[in-house]
């Protein structure tokens, strides 16, 4: 198995299985077994099977605001939701791929279309929230903090700008979100720094509220 590019690594320890994004062929998702490294499954673009996923540029090819490239586009990160979906983040193509565990494509949520080079769609973290009803997504290029309904990938919101200040980013990376609320990001290029984001009063009620608001 070519791995050529891993972007990020998850554990699902349930089921002792290991979901590596990988970049090679503009983007794959694999799992292999957490003890013996096995492969076990992996898929493409729209749950393509990996023996599908073709090598012609041309199906990687994507014009901003234009329509969606057949294949994964390049830097590909991912996470699962306790519920067993996983998001892979395609973010030169400005897109989430939303499938099963097993690789079956279900949903497709597009964020900021036109953005051009380096994408919108990063890190990808859930609301702490018991049902994890919204989406934290990471964008590097314009530097938000992307507020998303899990169920329909509607927007509901965002924060951030393009700064050295606290509460602004200069290349917004990754993001993780803790049991409390807590945010964290991670910032590359100028910015190279971890800032931490608290929710005021209830660590997640407050949160969830104004994202509430927000809809």
């Amino acid at each position: 198995m070519i791995v050529g590019g891993i972007e990020e690594i998850r554990l699902d320890e349930a089921a002792n299985e290991m979901y590596v994004a990988d970049s090679y062929l503009g983007g794959r998702v694999m799992v292999f077994d957490m003890t013996t490294f096995a492969f076990k499954r992996g898929w493409g673009a729209y749950g393509h099977k990996l023996s599908d996923i073709t090598t012609d540029d041309a199906d990687r090819e994507y014009t901003p605001g234009g329509p969606m490239p057949k294949e994964f586009r390049g830097h590909l990160t991912l996470n699962f939701s306790d519920d067993g979906l996983v998001y892979a983040a395609d973010r030169n193509a400005n897109r989430i791929h939303v499938t099963t565990k097993d690789g079956r494509f279900l949903k497709e949520f597009i964020i900021a279309p036109t953005t051009g080079i380096g994408g919108s769609t990063g890190g990808v973290a859930f609301s702490p929230d018991k049902p994890q009803k919204y989406l934290f997504i990471s964008d590097l290029t314009n530097n938000h903090l992307w507020f998303l309904n899990r169920e329909d990938g509607r927007i509901v919101g965002q924060m951030g700008s393009m700064g050295e200040n606290g509460g602004q980013w200069y290349g917004f990376h990754m993001i993780a979100v803790d049991s409390k609320g807590n945010i964290y990001t991670g910032e590359v290029f100028a910015g190279e720094r971890v800032q931490r984001f608290v929710p005021a009063e209830s660590p997640k009620g407050k949160l969830l509220e104004q994202l509430s608001r927000l809809q």
